[in-house]
């Protein structure tokens, strides 16, 4: 009768045990829950000095911090995904005198970059439309 109890027991304790698991834990960011590949976008991809930029993203891991890398470019090096994993425009400026060239904005977050191009002013001006290297 009493190895009957125990057992009893046991079985209840681990029913208990794994509804009480299964309703209390939740999915953190550190988690291993399979993310999307992060990803942003850029409303032009070319434009003399001034001209304003407007880059977004997705894919990100939620509610963590960003860091932006912007050679060329004028704007804030930080922005926070939101609680979805996406990134709201932020705005960019050509600066005056950046060089020619191609320019790789990138936005990085825990090991993951995501980037995309831009083509610097000078490379725009020194080379018109319909030109061919």
């Amino acid at each position: 009768m009493r190895q009957r109890r125990m057992i009893k027991h046991a079985i209840m304790m681990a029913m208990a045990s794994t509804v009480t698991v299964m309703g209390a834990l939740a999915p953190t960011a550190s988690a291993s829950i399979r993310q999307d590949e992060p990803y942003i976008v850029i409303e032009k991809t070319t434009g003399p000095t001034g001209t304003t930029l407007f880059v977004a993203g997705g894919g990100f891991i939620p509610n963590l911090a960003i860091s932006i890398f912007h050679p060329g470019l004028s704007g804030p090096d930080s922005t926070k995904a939101d609680e979805n994993g996406f990134v709201p425009a932020i705005t960019f400026r050509v600066r005056e005198g950046t060089p020619a060239g191609r320019y790789n904005i990138q936005y990085r977050q825990a090991g993951r970059i995501a980037q995309v191009e831009f083509q610097g002013p000078e490379w725009i001006d020194s080379h018109p439309a319909g030109y061919q290297h």
